[in-house]
């Protein structure tokens, strides 16, 4: 049973926390004085609060702590909280007209003392906050991954198995077949090994990274078979890839881009450069091909590259990096993962 409802974001779910705890902030310094200096308090109160809550958990844990800078950490959540009980006991002795004397010293002294305590609390409730928004995150995150699954499978039933490839496909193999070629049964079975792919492994969360490689191998060796001209495609790759894992069919689009929108029928001047590295925990898979002056070839490309960017986000957050070059005539890709894992 979830505690909340899905329809509630996070920062609606944020604002009326703060809203709430403003309220009885508020009602409880009216004991005090009058509604203006409760207000008041209460305003000093919610600054004290938000500038320990989000200086440590919107900058400190993640820009130190989740990045093992421990050292930084520890000192700079040192000098936040001193900040914190200094600026927070210098504006309640203001409110409440305070001077800084001999006199007043156990006053002061409480003040101080009461602001310590209470930095400490706010510092452990910082920490759970963190704690909370991170565990909404991931449960998004994971909603997220469920519904682009499901949307990848139903992407890969109108696209990848669109009748208008398997027809084209299967009309070339019979052109093939029916010169007399030996090369008709392999191309049957490159065809039969891209449909069971997608059947059966484009469902897992992840694949190994030599299965999609075959894939990519026999995709390359149907589309070749339609080309005018030949084609060359040079496919290199680099690095130890056994044991790798990856989201299924997340490397098809960069090739399937090169033969939707990088090839002219009519030109013997297309060409294919595909590379793969794997090394220092990195993945780099670049491709490069001709490039042609075709605004609706842009469009399409551009959309493609915008949809495996939304798998890449969700897969790996912000550990890749998508680059596009494109130069007179030739266009390229480049995708960098970084700790890739297994």
């Amino acid at each position: 049973m979830r505690l909340f409802n899905k329809n509630i974001r996070t920062g609606q779910l944020q604002a009326i926390i703060w809203i709430i705890v403003s309220v009885l902030d508020f009602l409880s310094n009216l004991q005090y004085g009058t509604s203006i200096n409760a207000l008041e308090f209460t305003i000093l109160g919610m600054l004290f609060y938000a500038y320990i809550i989000f200086g440590n958990a919107y900058w400190l844990i993640p820009h130190f702590y989740f990045k093992k800078k421990n050292s930084a950490y520890i000192l700079l959540l040192l000098l936040l909280l001193l900040s914190a009980i200094i600026l927070g006991s210098m504006g309640s002795l203001y409110l409440e007209n305070i001077q800084l004397t001999a006199k007043t010293r156990i006053i002061v002294a409480k003040v101080f003392v009461f602001h310590t305590f209470s930095a400490v609390l706010i510092f452990i409730f910082s920490v759970l906050y963190r704690l909370t928004l991170d565990y909404f995150v991931l449960n998004k995150k994971q909603d997220e991954i469920k519904a682009e699954k499901a949307q990848t499978e139903l992407h890969l039933l109108k696209q990848q198995l669109h009748p208008h490839f398997l027809f084209n496909t299967l009309n070339n193999i019979y052109y093939v077949a029916q010169n007399g070629s030996a090369e008709a049964a392999e191309l049957i079975e490159r065809l039969s090994n891209i449909m069971r792919y997608f059947i059966e492994e484009s469902t897992k969360e992840k694949v190994l990274l030599k299965d999609e490689l075959e894939l990519l191998k026999s995709y390359i060796e149907l589309e070749s078979i339609r080309m005018r001209y030949e084609m060359p495609v040079d496919l290199r790759i680099q690095g130890t890839i056994e044991d790798i894992m990856i989201p299924p069919l997340l490397l098809l689009p960069l090739v399937e881009n090169i033969f939707k929108h990088g090839v002219d029928k009519r030109s013997k001047e297309n060409f294919a450069e595909i590379d793969l590295r794997v090394e220092d925990g990195q993945l780099l898979f670049t491709t490069s091909n001709r490039h042609y002056q075709m605004d609706s070839t842009d469009l399409g490309r551009k959309t493609g590259l915008i949809n495996l960017e939304k798998r890449l986000v969700l897969y790996y957050e912000n550990n890749y990096e998508l680059i596009t070059e494109k130069r007179v005539d030739i266009f390229t890709v480049k995708l960098r993962i970084n700790n890739h894992g297994n």
